[in-house]
This record gives structure tokens, C-alpha cells and sequence, in this order.
């Protein structure tokens, strides 16, 4: 018989990492990798005390709960034992700037699987906004030891090239084609609120890089 184990665990960041094998050379392949389901070990099976069988079983990463500022980090190093150096990806990645995230709910994932059954349950329910609107991007050059970070920072329409004291306009199709390292997102129902906030960055961007 089918059977089902549902557990929680509060997580405040986790990579999502580009690969072109697995054709996750964009945001959305990264997020599909992730929240796939993974079929376990034998010594994870399932054990029926009834028939006294055991079934294979499955596990599957779903996100319960979405915050109201979305920090998504991309796995750019990895570790090469062999070689005994970090080593890192340097693949392009492909990101929306409007993102919605209900395919990676734990509540989608739920009624996928097992339709509506089981919605009984409250942990699964969620009221917050799926809807996503980007507004910084972080990007990084070099090595693990010499690198660098460059953020790019959208206040309203226009972007902003923050690198160390030096602060530039620059164009939607340059962020889009930078190396991201991380991504942030703010729910959709506060970019209003967001943009009354953003005047006053826009006044303190545009002063900075006048100096």
C-alpha cells in the first residue's frame, strides 16, 4: 500500500546550482532539480505491518512557506577531491525578473501527488504571495580566494551598477546577461510600498555616483 511521511524543516537559504547536463542552464531548471522527487536507498524503504512487504520510497524537497524577500543563491564552487582545489561553475544562467513560485509549494506538491485529500492538514496551508519582482542581482568574478562581487539594484525601472565606491546606470539586457551568484526577489504586493522607499535610494544612488 501506498504510504506517505511528511515532515517539516525550517531552512533560511539553500543553492540551487547550474548544470548544463541536466538542462538546468536556467532559474526554472534549477528550481525543477531541486524540488524533484529522489528515489531512496533500499535501507529507506517502507515496511507494511500488515503484509510484512516493503515498497520503494520517495523523497521530494517542496518549500512550505515563501518570506516576503526571496534570496536565491546559485552554487557557482564545488569541491574537487581528486585535485584537492575548489573549482567553480561558470555557466550561464537564465533568470526571469517576474517569478512566480507556486510549482515549488509544498501545497502543490501535495496536491499533485495526492490530490485533495489530504488538505485537512494545516502546515500545509500557506497565504503568502507566489508572485515574485526582482530587484538585485549579485554577481561575482574570479576565484573563490580573488574574486569579486559587482550588485546590480533596480529602483523602479532603472538599474544600478554598484561596484565598491562607484555607482552607474546600466541597461535591463546587461543585468540579464551578467554572471549571477544571487538572486532577490520581493513579493509582488509590496513593490508598491518597495517603490515609495525606492525614491529615496534613487536620490542617494544618483548623488553617489555624481561623487
Amino acid at each position: 500500500m501506498p504510504t506517505s511521511n511528511l515532515s517539516f524543516k525550517g531552512v533560511t537559504n539553500k543553492s540551487v546550482e547550474p548544470n548544463e547536463r541536466t538542462c538546468s542552464s536556467t532559474l526554472f531548471g534549477c528550481l525543477e532539480m531541486y524540488t524533484r522527487p529522489e528515489r531512496m536507498g533500499s535501507d529507506q524503504n517502507f515496511h507494511c505491518q500488515n503484509c510484512r512487504g516493503t515498497s520503494g520510497s520517495l523523497k521530494q524537497m517542496s518549500i512550505k512557506r515563501l518570506p516576503l524577500v526571496l534570496c536565491l543563491h546559485i552554487k557557482r564552487f564545488s569541491q574537487c577531491l581528486s585535485r584537492r582545489i575548489i573549482l567553480k561553475n561558470g555557466q550561464y544562467l537564465q533568470f526571469p525578473f517576474s517569478l512566480d513560485m507556486t510549482a515549488y509549494l509544498s501545497s502543490s506538491t501535495v496536491r499533485n501527488r495526492f490530490g485533495n485529500r489530504i488538505f485537512a492538514f494545516k502546515c500545509l496551508n500557506s497565504d503568502s504571495s507566489v508572485a515574485y519582482e526582482i530587484f538585485a542581482v549579485v554577481c561575482h568574478s574570479g576565484i573563490l580566494q580573488t574574486g569579486h562581487y559587482v550588485t546590480y539594484l533596480r529602483v523602479k525601472d532603472q538599474w544600478y551598477k554598484c561596484d565598491d565606491p562607484w555607482i552607474n546606470e546600466v541597461d535591463e539586457e546587461t543585468v540579464r546577461a551578467s554572471q549571477t551568484y544571487m538572486l532577490f526577489y520581493v513579493q509582488r504586493r509590496l513593490v508598491i510600498n518597495f517603490q515609495r522607499v525606492s525614491t529615496r535610494i534613487a536620490s542617494a544612488v544618483k548623488q553617489s555616483s555624481k561623487g
